[in-house]
């Protein structure tokens, strides 16, 4: 996997939460259910947060959970909504095709566990 595609697969999960009304995914939240590395989440919401797509706060204590950095995260951003819902768009920026079409709801599929 790569920084991209794992953000793409991250944005989906956040996504899906923000249109299911479910709660803000939490840094505790990804580690259990994606099941990867600390560093590796990190490096993809570092990411989104650069390209735009979400917004977030690191907290200023700078905890870790197994390498990755406590955030709060504010919303998903207009940008990142637009990418979710715009296949060439999405697959231009994390490699891989997604169709949301008329059911929003998301199922992913983390892949291998990396430690």
């Amino acid at each position: 996997m790569t920084i991209q595609e794992d953000a793409g697969k991250i944005l989906l999960f956040i996504y899906d939460s923000y249109i299911s009304n479910k709660a803000k995914p939490n840094a505790q939240i990804l580690l259990d259910e994606t099941k990867w590395d600390g560093k590796r989440i990190d490096r993809a919401i570092k990411y989104l947060n650069g390209m735009d797509a979400i917004e977030v706060i690191f907290t200023a204590d700078n905890r870790m959970y197994g390498g990755l950095t406590r955030f709060i995260l504010k919303k998903i951003t207009p940008l990142g909504i637009n990418i979710v819902e715009n296949k060439p768009e999405f697959k231009r920026n994390f490699g891989f095709e997604v169709n949301v079409g008329l059911n929003p709801s998301v199922k992913l599929s983390w892949g291998a566990t990396e430690k």
